[in-house]
């Protein structure tokens, strides 16, 4: 314990700097940090940095940032009253978990503008929440997914809870809307740690009149012997019962199982049991069984999922990689139906340093996804296609640390429309703590670019 003036140091990827370091804790880490600067940058000038009032470095592996100001070069973009990030020591590569708050933008000529936020906040020390946005496009074939969470603790186990959702999914290869779904539900939940109940009443903007207005109730129970259980029920405004869901889930033996009832979901279970082997020279078996339904059809259903994955060092940067999964699923009642589904990824790559500075990745690989038989549910059905995938990539290290541009072209044909499906030619410079990438499409033509943190 103890404190620093002046102090200047390093977590994870993260580099700060403050006017005070008041130390708590050693082992675990706990400390606190008063005028910070800090920075996944390396750079002695950083190419945009944070200044907070206050950091606290908690025992439980978070961080508490208060009062922060990003800054691009030296000049401030917003503020914002808290941001929160999850810290791990034991992970070497990448510690720090959360992302930073700098929202991502970039454009596609397909969809348009992109744009990313996550923004977890703490207004008191009981309030809380998340605000989420991402969407890429702005016009009806558009992706947009919002999320807005508030949590009030009213006690140590009381907690009002408000979430809202929204998600627009238009998928550009069939043409057509896939989700379109908005919801908003007040709750309040008690939660004990091992068990937790709680009750509410929300809307789901995209159902029917009589169906909107909802009635909610939901909790959990933890078993000391790892049995995990939860339930989660709506009902609309007559108490008719619009969605359910139970699950319990157990995951402390060599055989982990999965076994759930949902219903008022575009695909159902009345119950299904899934078991997820333990693997066998290699190979990861998951087996399941029950009564299903999707898309107005409502059988019983088995499933037996293989999947294998291989790679093998040939020499001089050479090596053999192999991906392989089989599904067969069995539909029963009024039908004796099989459906396969095979998919096979297989080739190789290959990695030379040309000198110090250059170095040179390509691969080459057969992509088959083969489905046959019949399947009477919408959502078990998969596509049919051969792709054959080269690439091929140049990445040149700059002189500045962590600094490199890379090109790289990447393409699929298709064996069976002979015809070449997408040719990308990526251009990108990567720095230690950003990316700009430029992406030019040139079968639809098409223009994307983006800057990533």
């Amino acid at each position: 314990e103890g404190k620093l003036y002046g102090a200047e140091g390093s977590l994870g990827e993260l580099n700060f700097s403050g006017k005070t370091l008041k130390i708590l804790s050693v082992t675990p880490i706990k400390a606190e940090i008063n005028s910070a600067a800090f920075t996944p940058c390396i750079r002695e000038d950083p190419h945009y940095h944070y200044k907070a009032k206050e950091i606290k470095i908690n025992e439980d592996g978070t961080l508490d940032i208060f009062h922060i100001v990003p800054y691009l070069w030296k000049i401030p973009v917003f503020y914002l009253p808290y941001y929160s990030a999850t810290y791990d020591p034991d992970d070497e590569e990448k510690p720090l978990k959360s992302t930073y708050p700098m929202p991502k933008f970039g454009y596609d000529s397909d969809r348009g503008i992109t744009a990313e936020l996550n923004y977890p906040y703490q207004l008191s020390q009981r309030s809380s929440g998340e605000i989420y946005y991402l969407t890429e496009g702005r016009d009806y074939d558009r992706y947009e997914l919002r999320r807005f969470i508030n949590n009030y603790k009213l006690t140590d186990r009381l907690t009002l809870k408000n979430r809202y959702d929204y998600l627009y999914n238009y998928d550009l290869d069939d043409e057509e809307l896939d989700d379109h779904e908005e919801e908003f539900f007040s709750s309040l939940e008690y939660n004990a740690g091992k068990y937790a109940l709680e009750a509410g009443i929300g809307q789901d903007l995209m159902a029917e009149d009589e169906d909107n207005e909802r009635y909610l109730f939901a909790g959990h129970y933890y078993f000391d012997n790892g049995l995990n259980t939860s339930f989660r029920q709506e009902y609309n405004f007559d108490w008719k019962r619009v969605k359910e869901r139970y699950i319990m889930s157990y995951n402390q033996h060599s055989i982990n199982w999965n076994l759930k009832y949902i219903d008022g979901e575009s695909y159902n279970y009345y119950p299904y049991l899934t078991l997820n082997l333990p693997p066998l020279m290699g190979v990861r078996t998951t087996l399941g069984t029950g009564r299903v339904e999707n898309g107005g059809v409502e059988l019983n259903k088995e499933r037996v999922n293989l999947r294998y994955n291989f790679a093998y060092p040939l020499g001089a940067g050479l090596s053999y990689h192999l991906g392989y999964s089989y599904r067969l699923d069995h539909y029963r009642s009024s039908y004796d139906y099989n459906y396969y589904y095979t998919t096979l990824n297989t080739g190789f790559r290959y990695n030379k340093r040309l000198n110090q500075k250059v170095g040179l990745n390509s691969s080459l690989f057969f992509e088959k996804n083969y489905p046959w038989g019949k399947s009477p549910l919408p959502d078990d059905r998969e596509d049919q296609d051969r792709l054959i995938k080269p690439a091929l990539s140049l990445n040149i290290d700059r002189d500045l640390k962590q600094s490199s541009y890379s090109i790289s072209v990447n393409a699929d044909y298709d064996l069976d429309l002979e015809d070449w499906d997408e040719i990308n030619l990526r251009l990108t410079q990567k720095e230690d703590c950003y990316n700009l990438y430029l992406n030019y499409e040139f079968i639809d033509q098409s223009i994307s670019f983006g800057f990533e943190i």
